[in-house]
């Protein structure tokens, strides 16, 4: 593992304990093992740091998304294939995630319009999926295909602070749950 490898570790650590604002550079570069001094060798500045922690998180999550979107047709299984996706990046590093869904607020306009930009591809595919099983007839017509993406990421994002690898129930079940528990949902007609 190269240095800047671990300076991004050491960063993802102190940000997801401390948040953004209450970790320094100094405990980064104590983390990595180098002079405070020695960071701007690798990154040019703490918001760099974090604007790199959001790109990885992000893309991985899109790579990701784009590939469901490609190769699951069925709207419903693309619905429940994004939901144990995204659940999936608890596990896969619960801080980044954590920091992720928290943290936006701290970067620059220029880099919250690139991240923004990321959310709202996430988001579009969800919706086009919600709206493609609802022209199916998969969900119930009056289904807003808005309102039922926010509440399916809402739903998503809160698992990052409650769940655990060593709780009742692993990730897996957890994201087939969901995915269940939604898409019954979606079927629901109002009464």
């Amino acid at each position: 593992m190269g240095r800047l490898d671990l300076l991004y570790d050491a960063a993802i650590r102190l940000f997801s304990e401390k948040g953004y604002r209450g970790a320094s550079l100094q405990e980064v570069a104590q983390e990595v093992g180098i002079q405070k001094a020695s960071l701007y060798h690798y990154i040019p500045s703490k918001e760099e740091l974090l604007y790199q922690i959001f790109l990885s998180v992000g893309e991985m999550i899109q790579t990701q998304f784009l590939r469901i979107g490609r190769d699951y047709h069925h709207p419903l299984e693309r619905i429940r294939r994004f939901v144990e996706c995204y659940l999936s990046f608890i596990v896969s590093d619960k801080e980044a995630f954590q920091i992720f869904l928290t943290e936006k607020k701290e970067l620059t306009p220029q880099h919250r319009e690139k991240v923004d930009a990321i959310c709202d591809l996430l988001n579009a595919l969800m919706r086009e999926a919600v709206l493609h099983a609802k022209e199916k007839g998969l969900v119930a017509p009056d289904v807003k295909e808005d309102l039922a993406t926010l509440f399916i990421f809402g739903a998503c994002n809160w698992a990052v602070g409650w769940f655990s690898p060593d709780g009742k129930y692993p990730i897996r079940d957890i994201a087939q749950d969901y995915s269940d528990i939604l898409i019954k949902g979606l079927k629901a007609s109002k009464e």
